[in-house]
């Protein structure tokens, strides 16, 4: 837990402790006068960016319980404050607590509202504080920091009363199930032995008549009185007041018992009353803070700082880690580095011990380079009818009655010659283009299929129209850029002379052949 400093304000004095891990240091008592204001100033010298947290055990305090309407956010905020400033007027230290909520329909908030109606008490000593730049955390009430004591004891009593002895009086604080009811401060003189029992069961007497009063608890209800004796001094007074009220269970809390409960060593109970209450405050803090904005507006400042710093050291601490990280990667990207550069060496070490042993080859190793880079340009150069090859195919696809009998493909600048064709299939190709022949954009790519029609009965006509057909499928192929009929089975130029005649000769039509030829030019690859 954070450091802190604790400070106890009554009529008499302050009293100082510092909080540092689990418990409260050395507490030191400044009186009430110049040397004690003086002495208490010199004291906070010594310390520096730590907050400030005060309790105030005074007469001049007031408590209310209030019922309001239902209300949250900024409504209940002006409600509240509204009813702080109603009840009291002539304080700025002021607090509201939310109890919960009644079980009626309505379900209105409860309230306790709860004041130092005494400034003056504390003005001096909160000056020297802000003056010293420490910065003010909170002001609580005595009663308000007490409550954390019944979470130390194992009595689960419905109704509690606190009762511990102080240098301005007898503090009695009452608690009806474990939430704070009523606290009062008396200045009756109780520091002679011989008055002090009937003092103590005279003011517990009065309180349950007071809280009788209130209709807060009856006669006839059970009361448990936790009376704090930090100096070993107040057994008799548990003996009277357990035996001249039946209906009273009183548990002394001694030195040793406080010790064991608090975690404080018990030379440090005996050095100041205040010391049991700075320790409870050291635990927890209570939620009723008297302290306005104008005070705590320096110990809000100190925990943004805070902030900041946690930030920026989270920040810092996640760019060590980064850093680790990248540390870590960096050496085994050089460790794998380092094995590459190794495994190269080893490997060209390797290959030269293998090439001293080859054969002397029969030509340099630039030739060697050249000679496949020509060949590769001639195998990226190569062309083959396979473009030609699919484009008839699949024309005659669907036409079982024509017969390719000669196929005939050519690679250059100029067409495929239709009249000198030889009589077999041939496949040529220019050689690569010169600056004179030009660019090989202008090469073309030529066919020439020679054919006919089987069965073929004489019926020229029908022949004509398949091998029409033929042509027009070719030339609806988008890579085709001219399809030319070259032969047909009959010559139907009308500028030939037509002669023959009228009787049949079925010798002739059993030996006539319907034969066609045609010329497909492509369009050059894109």
């Amino acid at each position: 837990m954070a450091d802190k400093l604790l400070i106890g304000i009554s009529a008499q004095g302050v009293a100082v402790a510092r909080w540092s891990g689990s418990r409260i240091d050395e507490c030191h008592e400044f009186v009430d006068d110049e040397a004690g204001q003086a002495g208490f100033k010199e004291h906070l010298a010594q310390f520096s960016n730590i907050p400030v947290h005060i309790i105030v055990d005074a007469v001049e305090e007031d408590y209310r319980f209030e019922t309001l309407p239902h209300a949250s956010g900024s409504d209940r905020s002006e409600m509240v404050g509204r009813k702080l400033k109603q009840h009291y007027r002539n304080t700025q230290y002021v607090a509201a607590s939310l109890l919960g909520r009644d079980s009626d329909k309505r379900r209105d908030d409860r309230y306790l509202f709860s004041a130092l109606t005494n400034p003056e008490l504390i003005n001096d000593w909160l000056q020297a504080v802000v003056a010293a730049g420490l910065p003010v955390a909170g002001i609580y009430l005595l009663p308000m920091v007490s409550a954390a004591m019944l979470d130390k004891v194992e009595t689960k009593a419905t109704n509690m009363l606190l009762v511990a002895q102080h240098a301005n009086g007898l503090r009695l604080t009452f608690f009806r199930d474990r939430q704070f009811r009523l606290s009062r401060l008396t200045r009756g003189d109780s520091g002679r032995v011989e008055n002090r029992s009937r003092y103590f069961a005279e003011e517990i007497s009065n309180t349950r008549l007071y809280l009788h009063a209130l209709r807060t608890m009856t006669l006839d209800e059970q009361l448990t009185v936790l009376l704090i004796d930090r100096t070993d001094e107040l057994a008799e007074v548990a003996e009277g007041v357990t035996r001249d009220n039946p209906s009273l269970v009183c548990v002394r809390l001694g030195r040793q018992e406080l010790s064991s409960h608090l975690g404080l060593p018990a030379s440090q109970l005996e050095a100041s009353p205040f010391a049991t209450y700075l320790q409870l405050l050291g635990m927890k803090e209570p939620s009723s803070n008297l302290a306005p904005a104008s005070v705590t507006v320096g110990h809000k400042r100190y925990k943004a700082r805070r902030a900041v710093y946690a930030g920026c050291g989270a920040i810092a601490a996640a760019a060590v880690v980064w850093a680790g990280i990248n540390a870590s990667q960096m050496m085994g990207l050089r460790g794998e580095t380092e094995d590459a550069a190794r495994e190269t060496a080893q490997l060209a070490s390797r290959y030269t011990e293998v090439t001293r042993q080859f054969p002397q080859a029969p030509a340099s190793a630039e030739n060697l380079k050249k000679t496949v880079e020509i060949a590769q340009k001639l195998r990226e150069s190569l062309h083959t009818p396979q473009r030609m090859l699919g484009i008839v195919s699949r024309a005659i696809e669907n036409s079982p009655a024509i017969l390719i009998k000669e196929f005939g493909w050519k690679y250059g600048a100029t067409d495929f010659d239709a009249q000198g064709a030889g009589s077999r299939t041939t496949a040529t190709a220019d050689s690569a283009p010169t600056a004179a022949s030009g660019p090989a954009l202008s090469r073309k790519e030529s066919a020439l299929i020679e054919g006919e029609i089987r069965p073929f009965r004489g019926d020229y006509r029908s022949a004509i129209v398949a091998i029409n057909a033929l042509a027009g499928r070719i030339a609806g192929e988008p890579d085709v850029a001219e399809v030319r009929v070259v032969k047909l089975p009959l010559n139907v130029s009308p500028s030939l002379t037509l002669s023959g005649n009228t009787v049949d000769n079925p010798e002739q039509t059993a030996t006539a052949t319907a034969e066609f030829r045609l010329l497909i030019v492509l369009k050059p690859e894109s």
